[in-house]
């Protein structure tokens, strides 16, 4: 297959595409600036993985470059995160997490899905969800919404597929809680989206604290697992709608919400 990865400069999507490689597949690896760029083909080099990668920011006209390829399969991964108070966030902060999560994801979505089906392939979308947006989690809700958004729009477009009776199948990755320090950017991060001078910001530091021990709690170490089924997936005929990991995490959190909440 000939596969695109947005997002994929380090951690899950890195390691993913490192074994789609291996495995013989045509992978296009994807950066969001040209220093991630470069920082990318340095690790490809190092880890000996004969693979294509170029700059794509999905937010600018950089996403006509797939007008260039022929794509079996895409994994769009790409993705931000900004912690805070919905009720004391900058708008902006809220406006720039649904445009790249949502807008522009599913933008690079529709034309990728309408190139192939102008060529007649039988390909695969997957979008990178999370566990989280089925949570209320305080103070990540920008986020967390966002990822609600992804789950049912795959969902919808899943049942626009089949009336279409189209041969392009979608997946929606919805990932448990990961140690890349993804999650702990979002906690470091909310105070410079809160307003100055509110209950948040004088609580922050509770508030962070409390955070820090959900993921040390949630998170898991080890991805290699993760990929191994994310390969799977991608390789199969009829890869799932919902590819979830591992099932139990969602009751794992709402026991922790029941008890410090």
């Amino acid at each position: 297959m000939r596969i695109l990865i947005t997002g994929a400069t380090s951690n899950i999507a890195y390691e993913l595409g490192k074994k789609l490689a291996k495995r013989n597949h045509v992978v296009y690896f994807t950066t969001h600036t040209t220093k991630e760029l470069k920082n990318l083909e340095k690790k490809l080099k190092e880890d000996k993985i004969n693979a294509l990668c170029f700059k794509m920011d999905i937010t600018t006209e950089d996403i006509k470059l797939v007008d260039k390829l022929t794509i079996d399969c895409l994994i769009n991964h790409a993705g931000i995160g900004i912690g805070g108070s919905l009720l004391y966030m900058d708008i902006e902060a809220l406006r720039e997490t649904y445009e790249v999560n949502i807008f522009s994801s599913f933008q690079l979505l529709k034309k990728v899905y309408q190139n192939m089906e102008k060529s007649n392939i039988s390909g695969k979308i997957f979008v990178t969800s999370s566990l989280a947006g089925y949570l209320p989690f305080p103070f990540l809700g920008c986020y967390t919404s966002s990822k609600a958004a992804i789950s049912i729009l795959c969902k919808t477009i899943n049942k626009e597929l089949q009336y279409l009776k189209s041969n392009i199948k979608i997946s929606a990755i919805e990932l448990s809680a990961y140690h890349t320090g993804f999650n702990q950017v979002m906690i470091d991060n909310k105070s410079k989206y809160i307003e100055k001078g509110n209950k948040i910001e004088k609580n922050i530091e509770s508030i962070n604290r409390l955070q820090r021990n959900l993921f040390c709690l949630i998170e898991k170490e080890n991805i290699d697992k993760l990929t191994d089924q994310l390969v799977k997936q991608i390789e199969s005929k009829n890869p799932k709608l919902i590819i979830r990991t591992p099932w139990y995490l969602k009751i794992l959190i709402k026991l922790y919400f029941l008890i410090y909440y």
